[in-house]
């Protein structure tokens, strides 16, 4: 029997760390699994992966393109350990017949928790008051005061703009805490669905337009890509949260920066993935911001979510080798 080869192109710990989380439940013998190296050219890694079954990858590995999926001549399946999959090209991956696959819901609570502490963080303008306290200062009357005062979820309007996993559970944390909540995304619910959920759908303009909080959780695709700019921020009310745990394509940040300078917007949050050579600008983009957090793509890492990020793969990983449909398929390609 051919061993089936796993190439893991996330550079996180070593080898062996990840082939015992992520291979736990294949029998010892039946695969080889080899981690790419960070320095791989791109001769290299279309070498490193020409004989590989399965590629685990997250968005931001190499992209792979069709020059990489066919250098990797027995490739069956693409699986992503992250939500998001924007580096591939999943049109040439469907049509040579590989199966891509992520890793849907391991992240939805730790997400949607992080994303719902920002909002709280911003309300209140705690991390404003933090900052001033441990400064030497006692900010009180600058935070409160007859002009001024902070806000309560309960009674506000939170827009969701993309119900997916992690949407869902923003929703239902947003609904606890007593706020209505709009959506938006591409295929509406339906209205057993919306009821059961305590949703109501709007455009993504009337979302914009009426909510006083808005999350962003929608993937980034070429449809979504630039999807709140300059224009969509104006629509806003002039004391809006806005917070993107999805991804940094989705907000065009030159333009919220502007606006937050300007006291368009009440507060921002942004916890997104950052490729090495974006970071400082970045920085500089929100420099001097104070009604903006900033957390370096860290909405992720909760020991529960963890866990449920291994064992998803690990069982996927299981169904491969038992001839079995994969789990979580992006593509819906799939050959026993």
């Amino acid at each position: 029997m051919t061993k089936m080869k796993i190439v893991s192109l996330y550079r996180w710990g070593t080898e062996e760390a990840q082939r015992d989380k992520l291979c736990c439940k294949l029998e010892p013998g039946t695969f080889e699994f080899a981690l790419v190296p960070q320095t791989e050219s791109e001769e290299e890694l279309h070498r490193a992966v020409s004989d590989a079954s399965v590629i685990l990858s997250v968005p931001m590995a190499p992209f792979m393109d069709r020059a990489f999926l066919e250098a990797a001549k027995g490739l069956k399946l693409v699986h992503f350990m992250s939500v998001g999959y924007d580096n591939i090209d999943l049109a040439a991956a469907t049509e040579m017949g590989i199966s891509v696959a992520n890793n849907a819901g391991f992240n939805a609570v730790a997400v949607a928790e992080h994303a719902i502490m920002m909002v709280l963080v911003l309300l209140k303008k705690a991390f404003y008051a933090h900052h001033g306290v441990v400064q030497g200062g006692w900010p009180q009357k600058e935070v409160v005061n007859q002009e001024q005062y902070l806000f309560e979820l309960r009674g506000k309007t939170l827009g969701v703009v993309g119900l997916g996993s992690i949407g869902r559970e923003v929703a239902k944390l947003a609904v606890a805490f007593g706020a209505r909540v709009l959506y938006n995304k591409r295929n509406r619910l339906s209205e057993a669905e919306e009821a059961a959920l305590g949703v109501e759908y709007g455009t993504l303009e009337d979302l914009l337009r009426n909510s006083h909080v808005i999350s962003i959780n929608a993937p980034l695709t070429e449809e979504t890509r630039g999807m709140i700019g300059a224009a969509q921020i104006e629509m806003m009310k002039d004391d809006a949260v806005l917070v993107n745990t999805a991804r940094s394509g989705l907000v065009d940040e030159g333009a919220l920066a502007d606006a937050l300078r300007g006291g368009k917007l009440w507060g921002a949050g942004i916890d997104v993935p950052r490729l090495p050579d974006e970071q400082e600008a970045f920085r500089e983009t929100f420099k001097g911001i104070g009604n903006v957090i900033l957390t370096p793509h860290i909405a992720s890492g909760t020991w529960n979510a963890v866990n449920q990020f291994n064992e998803q793969i690990a069982d996927n990983l299981a169904r491969l080798v038992n001839g079995e449909k994969p789990y979580y398929l992006i593509n819906d390609v799939w050959e026993t």
